[in-house]
């Protein structure tokens, strides 16, 4: 005869945190023009995906990911205007790429019709 014990353990009051960072590192990062696309490359060793924060305005760019207790912290003055709503990214073994749209001005322009 087994004897069998109930082994369940209630799961409902631990919380998972990740460890207070204690370093701030700015990630090696490349920018390059392809065509009319802005490529920006960032390398992100170790981290999650789920731990990369990012955001972009027309001309400017932020980005802020975890591993452990070191924190990836990286703020582009672009120089270039992009359209950040139609931006891409991907992220694979540890380099996130980041695709944007050039912006060009012409392609939000009214056209004027003679009468």
């Amino acid at each position: 005869m087994a004897v069998v014990e109930n082994t369940q353990t209630s799961t409902q009051n631990v919380v998972q945190t990740s460890p207070t960072p204690h370093y701030r590192v700015s990630p090696r990062y490349g920018v390059y023009l392809e065509g009319e696309k802005v490529i920006l490359q960032i390398a992100l060793p170790g981290v999650k995906r789920e731990a990369i924060k990012m955001k972009a305005l027309k001309d400017y760019f932020t980005l802020s990911a975890q591993r452990g207790d070191v924190v990836f912290s990286l703020d582009l003055d672009l120089g270039i205007d992009i359209e950040p709503e139609k931006s891409k990214a991907e992220y694979t073994e540890g380099l996130l790429r980041i695709e944007f749209d050039r912006y060009n001005p012409l392609d939000h322009a009214y056209e004027v019709k003679i009468e």
